[in-house]
């Protein structure tokens, strides 16, 4: 049973976390969300609400869209990542 990205909600969150060297607690303090309530997440014992997701992710460079994009363990994309050129990498003239 996979619901899109929600199976692995605890381990991206964990991986990005870790990405970021931050504990549990310091995660919970950034975020204002219990330090008890990211350590279920993390271990998918509970789902957190789409509010408290956003509130965890608003500590860190990444929206929930690119959470849910980026396979977990991986570092998710830059914000400002080179596209290419003015023209998105479409180099054709009109």
């Amino acid at each position: 049973m996979s619901d899109l990205g929600m199976s692995d909600l605890g381990k991206r969150l964990q991986s990005l976390r870790e990405t970021h060297g931050l504990s549990q607690r310091a995660l919970a303090k950034r975020s204002g969300i219990s330090n008890a309530l990211i350590s279920l997440i993390e271990k998918d014992k509970t789902s957190p609400s789409i509010a408290s997701l956003k509130k965890i992710l608003d500590s860190f460079p990444i929206g929930l869209a690119d959470f849910f994009a980026t396979p977990p363990g991986s570092r998710p994309p830059s914000p400002r990542a080179d596209r290419g050129g003015p023209n998105g990498g479409d180099s054709r003239s009109a």
